[in-house]
């Protein structure tokens, strides 16, 4: 007797959740999380919190360990809110008479207590750091988001700070020409180099574009998760007059992150926002 097979859906077996899901995107409402997502705000402020103690912390070691002179200086904790825990192009330093490298050394405690939070929420807390924070990068992210930070640089910044020089007499980069008039040696650009343009970019954006972001955007939306995310990354630098800069900056990274579903555009983005300042306080001041 001839038996003919039923038909068979080839995609009947095959699990949806399975198929992962781009960072930022959130599974159709029908069906169950594949992960359990339990990190939220209270990381973004154990981060801020570990950040500052792991640069502090690290950078009084070494100077312990090198047995540089401390004594009569503004002290060590004036020194990492406005050196170590700053954007570094965008810091002023208590202590002038440090030698650069302390730049880099300064930042390593900082940029550890952003790594450290940000893996331990994606891993520990919810579906991982690519799937939930959007860690990951194509090669068109590279002239993309070099283009929108040289803009954001060179434009966007002169924009906004244009109409404030016509009535008031200030520099907004003396605080930045302050650590890169130090610079004298190819050694001491390549710590610029080192400090400015390739760490801080990295693991800033994955702190605040990656873990602050999405934190204050489940918990208000992704317009206050933008504004809100963009004002802490400002004021962690400590800067008065860079705020509003960094603020607005904060925000295109931000809208590139949430526009590409990924960190690698608001990465290169900052790699050239932060170039171009080294480049014209090094070479064409």
């Amino acid at each position: 007797m001839d038996v003919t097979k039923p038909l068979v859906n080839p995609l009947a077996n095959i699990d949806s959740a399975a198929i992962d899901t781009p960072a930022g995107f959130p599974q159709d409402q029908h069906e169950a999380p594949q992960h359990q997502i339990r990190w939220g705000l209270p990381d973004v402020f154990i981060g801020i919190v570990l950040s500052w103690v792991a640069a502090v912390v690290v950078l009084l070691a070494v100077l312990v360990v090198l047995d540089i002179d401390t004594s009569g200086q503004i002290g060590t904790g004036s020194y990492l809110g406005r050196y170590g825990l700053s954007d570094a192009i965008d810091a002023e330093r208590s202590d002038p008479a440090w030698p650069l490298w302390t730049l880099p050394v300064g930042q390593i405690g900082l940029w550890g207590g952003f790594a450290v939070t940000t893996w331990v929420a994606g891993r520990l807390r919810g579906g991982g750091v690519r799937r939930d924070f959007g860690l990951a990068m194509k090669a068109s992210d590279v002239p993309l988001g070099l283009l929108v930070g040289v803009f954001s640089q060179v434009v966007v910044v002169w924009l906004l700070y244009a109409p404030f020089q016509i009535f008031f007499d200030f520099d907004v980069s003396e605080a930045a020409r302050e650590i890169t008039d130090k610079a004298a040696t190819n050694s001491d650009i390549a710590l610029l180099f080192m400090g400015v343009v390739l760490g801080a970019p990295i693991f800033e954006e994955l702190f605040f574009r990656g873990l602050v972001l999405r934190a204050f955007e489940r918990k208000w939306g992704t317009l206050m998760g933008v504004l809100a995310s963009s004002l802490l990354f400002g004021a962690v630098h400590l800067q008065p007059l860079q705020f509003p800069a960094l603020v607005v900056f904060g925000i295109i990274a931000a809208v590139l992150t949430k526009r590409f579903m990924r960190l690698g555009p608001a990465i290169w983005a900052h790699i050239g926002f932060n170039l171009v300042a080294v480049i014209s306080l090094v070479w064409l001041a």
